[in-house]
C-alpha cells in the first residue's frame, strides 16, 4: 500500500545504498525507521556536528513500513498510562511543526478520530480536551451505512502519514544516509563507545544513538532488557464510495483514494512470518458486519508486520547501561 504510492525520487531516498561514509561523525544513528530518521534529522537541525545514519536494510523496512501511519494520541486515553498519552500529544505537536518546516511538507495529514461506545471508563472519567460527545443519531448521520450505531466521542485534529513517504522526505534532508550497512559490533573503552564495526568499515563516532526498535542485538553490547516482537495484520480495501470522517475506531480509517484501512491486530500467539488468512478474514468480517453495503468490497492490500514490544507495553527511551552517560 504505502510503497505503491511513492514516486521514483522517494523510492530512491529509501535505499541510497552504502555510499561513501564519514567514519568519524559527531553523531551516529543506528536504525533507519521513523524514529531513527527523525532523530538524525533533529540532530542535524540542532547543529550537533556531522550526523551519519546507518540501516541494515532499506529505510522503513521494519515496523515503520508495516504500520498504519496513524498519529492519534487521544485514542490512547483511558487505555494507556497518562505519561504515554502526554508523550504522544507532544509528538503530534512536533509532527505539525515538522511538516510546516520541511520544504514540500513531511506528508502529514490532519484528520478526525471518532471513538465508538463503549469507551474505557478512564476515558469517560477524564476525557481529552476538546472532545465532542455524539449521540447514536449523530453518528448515524455522520457515518451512513453502519449496521448498528452507537454514541461516540469525536476529537478533531489527529493525524496520519504514509510512513514510507514521510521517512523518504525526511531522509532526503539528511547529509549522510547509508543503507545495506548493518552494525555488526561495538567496542567500548572507559565507558565510551569508541568504534562501531560495519560492512563499510569501522566508524568512530562522538556519540551513538540506537533506534533499532527492540534493544540492539549487537556484539559487544550486552543488554538485559526484556523485549520481544508482536505480530499484527492490516488490510486495505480498493476505493469505496462510503465516506467516513477520518478514523472510526475500532472499525476503519479512510486513507488515500477513498480506501479503508483495517487493523492492525495484536496476534500474540502467532509466530509465523506469513500472513494468516484467518486474521485477514476476521478483518473482512468486521468490516462487513459494520458496513453491510461493503459486502462486495475486496481487500487490495493485505500484510503483516512485527512490532517491538516490552512487558509493560511502553516504549524505552534511555541511556545504554554501562556506557558513560555524558558520551553515548
Amino acid at each position: 500500500m504505502w510503497a505503491d504510492q511513492l514516486d521514483e525520487y522517494e523510492v530512491r531516498a529509501l535505499d541510497p545504498g552504502p555510499g561513501t561514509l564519514n567514519h568519524r561523525p559527531d553523531v551516529l544513528v543506528v536504525g533507519g525507521g521513523m524514529v531513527g530518521v527523525a532523530v538524525a534529522l533533529a540532530c542535524h537541525r540542532a547543529s550537533l556536528g556531522s550526523v551519519v545514519l546507518i540501516e541494515r536494510d532499506r529505510l522503513g523496512s521494519g515496523a515503520t513500513g508495516g504500520a498504519a501511519g496513524l498519529i492519534m494520541p487521544e485514542a490512547h486515553v483511558g487505555s494507556d498510562p497518562p505519561h504515554f498519552v502526554e508523550l504522544a500529544r507532544e509528538s503530534l505537536d512536533l509532527w505539525r511543526e515538522l511538516d510546516a518546516s520541511t520544504p514540500g511538507g513531511a506528508g502529514y495529514f490532519d484528520m478526525d478520530w471518532l471513538g465508538l461506545a463503549p469507551l474505557p471508563e478512564a476515558f469517560l472519567a477524564d476525557p481529552p480536551p476538546g472532545v465532542k460527545w455524539l449521540s447514536a443519531d449523530d453518528v448515524a448521520a455522520l457515518v451512513p451505512g453502519m449496521a448498528r450505531t452507537a454514541s461516540a466521542a469525536e476529537v478533531h485534529h489527529q493525524g496520519r502519514v504514509n510512513p514510507l513517504r514521510t521517512v523518504a522526505k525526511l531522509a532526503a534532508r539528511l547529509p549522510r544516509v547509508s543503507t545495506r550497512t548493518p552494525a555488526a559490533g561495538i567496542e567500548v573503552h572507559n565507558g565510551r563507545v569508541v568504534a562501531v564495526s560495519t560492512r563499510a568499515g569501522p566508524i568512530s563516532p562522538g556519540a551513538v544513538i540506537f533506534a533499532t526498535g527492540n534493544p540492539p542485538d549487537i556484539e559487544g553490547l550486552a543488554l538485559e532488557i526484556p523485549a520481544d516482537l508482536v505480530k499484527g495484520h492490516l488490510a486495505v480495501t480498493g476505493p469505496v464510495t462510503l465516506k467516513v470522517p477520518g478514523s472510526v475506531a475500532p472499525l476503519a480509517t479512510q486513507v488515500d483514494d477513498g480506501r479503508l484501512l483495517m487493523g492492525g491486530t495484536v496476534d500474540t500467539d502467532d509466530e509465523s512470518p506469513d500472513i494468516d488468512p484467518k486474521a485477514i478474514e476476521g478483518l473482512r468480517r468486521q468490516l462487513v458486519e459494520a458496513f453491510p453495503g461493503l459486502a462486495d468490497a475486496q481487500f487490495a492490500y493485505e500484510w503483516c508486520c512485527w512490532r517491538p514490544h516490552h512487558p509493560d507495553g511502553q516504549p524505552v527511551v534511555d541511556r545504554v547501561p554501562g556506557v558513560d552517560k555524558r558520551l553515548a
